[in-house]
């Protein structure tokens, strides 16, 4: 078996050999059990159960009560992290730290990527350098967390020290996740702060409140296409996509702990939806009993879905509402009571 370290050090991407180990999963497992003499008899179905294992020395990793489970293999991860780095020709990579860590022989894993020659001034005048790090396990203990942002460091709780976070996303390994669309997102954080860091902390420091955002959104990406009987009867009602506008909000709100009511939060929930295609929120119906939304249409095709969107999230930022929200100069006069309704 090879040497697991806990945390190694070095400064190649792509080089994922500290977690390389096999990782089996079986669903609907079949135990021995012993009887009163302890004599292996019996044998029993788990039904509707999931174990993952290593094939190399049979070790049980973790068991499941879902088939649901879905396995993110490390080594294919953080693979996958570090191309998406490496697409963005004009990051300054020459000087790349990569921290690796394993924990409990490989079950959990962590990778650090710094950019020293990418940095964020702070408010005491020291700096603090870009990074991206990747939480996995495969013994279904911690959920998938990818975070991107300058900060001296941070916890598995989401907090973070010493700096600003950018980009976080937080889900259950299940078959909903979506890992290369959370690995474009992180790669394009470091994009915008690369090229634009200007207009980055801009939106960082600009506060807006939820009405405000639930306003423009409803006017632009939530704004259902008119038809022509209302055309014609000159109908200038804004009808509204609550659905879309519900989980923007919904995606406002958990991020607002963290990134507060900015432009930022916006500007993520939008690059959110964007590339998670098939995300998912809870949402209360007329009773207050909460219901789980897909935003994915059924028989869609992911790649077409996610060309519409990102053509849609491109167009907002065109526009000019969202020209006069970075110039503070966005107003509105009256809140559609619908969308009163949801801010309550």
């Amino acid at each position: 078996m090879q040497n697991l370290e806990n945390h190694v050090t070095h400064n190649n991407l792509l080089d994922v050999s500290h977690f390389d180990m096999p990782i089996r999963k079986i669903d609907n497992p079949t135990v021995l059990l012993p009887d009163i003499n302890g004599k292996y008899l019996e044998q029993v179905k788990m039904d509707n159960q999931t174990l993952v294992y290593r094939p190399d020395t049979m070790d049980i990793l973790g068991r499941s009560r879902s088939k649901q489970y879905k396995i993110v293999e490390p080594t294919e991860l953080y693979t996958a992290h570090a191309k998406k780095l490496l697409e963005q020709t004009d990051l300054p990579l020459s000087d790349v730290i990569v921290d690796d860590y394993i924990y409990e022989g490989g079950r959990k894993q962590k990778r650090t990527v710094t950019l020293p020659s990418l940095t964020k001034q702070m408010n005491d005048g020291s700096k603090v350098s870009m990074r991206s790090d990747i939480f996995n396990s495969v013994d279904m203990s911690w959920m998938y967390q990818a975070f991107a942002g300058a900060y001296r460091d941070l916890c598995r709780n989401t907090l973070v020290f010493g700096g600003q976070r950018m980009y976080h996303i937080r889900q259950k390994h299940t078959k909903g996740l979506n890992v290369m669309s959370t690995l474009k997102s992180v790669a394009k954080t470091f994009e915008l702060f690369n090229e634009n860091q200007e207009l980055m902390n801009k939106m960082l420091k600009q506060e807006i409140s939820l009405k405000t955002m639930a306003h423009i959104l409803a006017s632009n990406i939530c704004k259902k296409k008119e038809g022509s009987g209302k055309k014609l009867l000159d109908d200038t009602s804004i009808s509204v996509n609550y659905k879309l506008l519900d989980y923007f909000i919904d995606r406002i709100e958990q991020e607002s702990g963290n990134l507060g009511y900015t432009v930022w939060n916006l500007y993520n929930a939008l690059t959110h939806w964007s590339t998670h295609i098939d995300d998912t929120f809870e949402r209360l119906d007329d009773k207050g009993v909460a219901h789980e939304i897909k935003m994915t249409r059924a028989g869609s095709q992911t790649h077409t879905a996610r060309t519409k969107r990102e053509d849609k999230v491109r167009e907002f930022m065109n526009s000019e509402d969202w020209q006069k929200l970075l110039a503070n100069t966005y107003i509105f006069t009256s809140l559609h009571p619908n969308i009163q309704e949801r801010l309550n």
